[in-house]
């Protein structure tokens, strides 16, 4: 797929330097990603072999590995109170709840494979809806996570789908916060669609790098994580993917404001910043977190949330 080939350092430009890898801190590696501005795209570099990539998840904290998702245990002072308050005032975007999983996939029973899985929440939401879901996951802790839950999920990655799937069909593949963490995303969406029958749907999600939090916060940003995200999609290159992969763009959705202020975000940005020896940067101070209200709240989409969302459909 001619669209997204590796970035070359002659031909793109420094958009972050990353100080080190804030889960694995006893890695002495340090990290560039490269920005092709035409494509609005990025990817990390040095860029790992496959081989490489587990090790970027042997570690303990790891959301995908539990049941429930980290979370914090600062407690909220009337001002994060406030500013919690004001920004979720403000959040209009798009989550991805059982009632839009029902609005996208219709009340008929859906067969729904997602590739990266995790540890089965997205599952879950839609089995309780009544489709046939399929789970595919390379994390061994997290696949026995979602099989402990009752569904039925395969060892394997995007741009290597198990045996087990060859010959089959879908209504719809989902990737949820997957395409980033891909060596080759445009080989994994090539193998998505070609287990889409006529008409079928394709959702991803990933981190939108045009939001202001990646400017505003730098190496500090959550959503960053090199160097499992691999990839930094925006808008206008996750469309691309889309399109090149031979399918229709249906809808382009954004979500993730309001969690941008609160305690558990703040707490992660505060330890990744301690762990790069930066823990006295004014970025994660308070004042900082109401400068980013003030340039954010009636921010467009592709600035103001974290994550977007496409879904697209492979023609009839």
């Amino acid at each position: 797929m001619a669209l997204f080939p590796d970035i070359s350092e002659y031909s793109s430009e420094t958009w972050m330097r990353v100080p080190g890898d804030w889960r694995r801190p006893a890695v002495d590696e340090r990290y560039t990603v490269l920005w092709d501005r035409a494509r609005k795209y990025g990817q990390v570099s040095p860029r790992p072999a496959a081989a490489d990539v587990p090790a970027f998840y042997e570690i303990q904290d790891y959301y995908t590995h539990s049941g429930t998702a980290l979370s914090a245990g600062a407690t909220r002072t009337i001002g994060q109170k406030a500013l919690e308050h004001l920004a979720w005032r403000a959040d209009r975007g798009t989550e991805p709840d059982a009632r839009w999983w029902a609005e996208i996939l219709g009340d008929a029973p859906r067969r729904i494979l997602e590739i990266g899985c995790g540890n089965g929440t997205n599952l879950t939401t839609l089995a309780a809806l009544g489709h046939d879901v399929t789970g595919v996951e390379p994390d061994p802790a997290a696949r026995e996570v979602a099989r402990k839950a009752g569904f039925e999920v395969h060892p394997g990655t995007a741009e290597a789908l198990p045996d087990r799937l060859a010959g089959e069909t879908f209504d719809a593949v989902v990737f949820m916060h997957v395409l980033e963490h891909c060596v080759d995303p445009a080989a994994a969406m090539g193998n998505a669609v070609g287990l889409l029958g006529t008409g079928g749907l394709l959702i991803a999600e990933v981190p939108n790098n045009e939001c202001l939090g990646a400017a505003h916060f730098g190496p500090l940003w959550h959503w960053l994580d090199v160097p499992r995200h691999l990839n930094f999609f925006t808008r206008n290159s996750l469309c691309a993917l889309f399109e090149d992969a031979g399918l229709s763009v249906e809808d382009v959705l954004f979500r993730g404001y309001c969690r941008q202020f609160g305690p558990a975000w703040r707490e992660v940005q505060a330890h990744i910043a301690a762990v790069f020896g930066m823990d006295r940067d004014r970025r994660i101070g308070t004042r900082s977190y109401w400068l980013y209200l003030l340039q954010t709240a009636a921010a467009a989409p592709g600035k103001k949330y974290d994550s977007v969302r496409v879904v697209g459909k492979l023609p009839r």
